[in-house]
């Protein structure tokens, strides 16, 4: 009887983590939709509401509206403040947060009929995908054998979203760059659906937790265990991350893996920023444009799973350093090819690359920075890696948008590109030598 007993357990609990983790990639296909479109529709926008209208170049079309983002790009700061309360009021509460404001963002743009409209939608957005607590929830359900590829699988999900942007815009953007709002309707859509199901959707209420063990490569400290994805079983009555922060930070090796991204974040800009326009503007045509748009989520969404299971084969940290190196390369190959008579097939590899091996690094040192610590401060854990991320992340848009008029989009995108991932490359390389010294 207790045989059965326990296998009628796992068989419930495999079940109800296969239905959140569904769920789950459901949010995370509306929410990575809502993040790609400001950048894959940069160049109509800027037509639209700037060069049509005030007869601007492109380059500085494109400087002004990055400097008028900046505002609306620190709502995103509020994002750890925010994120932190995920261990207070639970995490579905901050699901349904981060869906409704995916719904709102999209309408707004949508409707918007001058630019800084359309930056207000955009700054929602920021505010509702900056709130994706999706890692929070693999951490907790997921045996950490498996969690790289299911955050692999999520990744995979993303560029998936992303491919249908180019898909749609050969559908109903035509060849003067008219009607391209239409595509912020999937985020209505898709996030109003999301809101429904996540609201009606009882995730599984598991608990259990144990302390946590050293990152990057001891056993899963809920190892035959459940952990409650829903709501954290232990309140510490403190109310966000600040109250938390010295004692995280007492471990060495989160210590070390908050630094990491936050340098990590500084090449955001580089990575994301001015791809779009520079493939628009450099005479390639709308049909090239679609192509590279379509071919480069293909190429992240197969590295985003390969890295995943890689991370659960090898030690994570390995992944992270093999990903930023390779993310480097491609990014410098991909802006020095744009113009110059590369094939738009392999300019969206070679984006698709740069896109998928750095995101993927930047989400395993997410992921491992939550399986550093216990389960009871998981989603400060998950705010102060947003904040560590998102200081590199807003230093690095600030200085973008003030040298893209000076340097140009391609010489500001390689300034950003390189320095901050070969400092990446350094620090982590240190942190490998140290711990190496440490252990000898």
């Amino acid at each position: 009887m207790n045989d059965k007993t326990a296998d009628s357990n796992k068989r419930r609990l495999a079940v109800a983590a296969i239905s959140a983790v569904a769920l789950i990639i459901l949010v995370q296909f509306v929410d990575s939709y809502c993040t790609e479109m400001f950048g894959k529709t940069q160049s109509l926008s800027v037509r639209t509401f700037l060069m049509n209208p005030r007869g601007m170049s492109s380059e500085a079309a494109v400087a002004y509206m990055s400097r008028g983002m900046l505002p609306f790009y620190l709502i995103g700061a509020l994002t750890p403040f925010i994120r932190s309360y995920t261990d207070i009021i639970g995490r579905k509460k901050m699901m349904i947060i981060n869906v409704a404001l995916l719904a709102v963002g999209s309408a707004v743009c949508l409707l918007a009929n001058n630019m800084w409209i359309y930056l207000l939608g955009n700054g929602i957005l920021i505010l509702g995908y900056s709130l994706d607590i999706h890692l929070i929830y693999i951490v907790d359900a997921v045996d950490r054998k498996h969690r790289g590829t299911v955050r692999g699988i999520c990744g995979g999900v993303s560029m998936a979203a992303a491919m249908c942007i180019p898909l749609l815009r050969s559908l109903y953007v035509d060849g003067g760059g008219h009607n391209w709002q239409i595509l912020y309707a999937v985020g209505i859509v898709g996030g109003v659906i999301g809101l429904v199901l996540v609201m009606l959707y009882r995730f599984p209420n598991i608990t259990g937790s144990k302390a946590a063990p050293s990152v990057g490569g001891s056993a899963n400290r809920s190892e035959g265990k459940s952990v409650d994805s829903t709501e954290c079983s232990t309140d510490d009555g403190h109310i966000h991350f600040i109250k938390t922060f010295k004692d995280i930070c007492r471990d060495h090796a989160t210590r070390n893996l908050l630094i990491s991204i936050s340098v990590v974040g500084l090449a955001t800009a580089g990575i994301t920023y001015y791809n779009e326009p520079l493939c628009a503007f450099s005479g390639m045509g709308e049909g090239n444009v679609n192509t590279v748009l379509l071919i480069q989520p293909i190429a992240s969404l197969v590295i985003n799973v390969l890295t995943g299971i890689l991370a659960d084969k090898m030690e994570r940290r390995y992944v992270v350093q093999m990903g930023i190196a390779l993310s480097l390369i491609s990014g410098m190959a991909f802006t020095l090819g744009v113009g110059h008579g590369v094939s738009s097939v392999l300019l969206g590899i070679l984006w698709g690359c740069m896109n998928g091996f750095y995101f993927s690094a930047e989400e395993l040192i997410n992921l491992m920075v939550m399986e550093s610590v216990d389960i009871s401060v998981r989603g400060r854990a998950s705010a102060m890696s947003t904040l560590s991320y998102g200081i590199g992340d807003q230093l690095g848009i600030f200085a973008i948008s003030l040298v893209v008029g000076a340097l140009g989009m391609r010489w500001a995108k390689l300034v950003f590109l390189v320095s901050p991932l070969v400092i990446a490359m350094v620090v982590l390389r240190r942190k490998e030598i140290e711990k190496r010294r440490k252990h000898a």
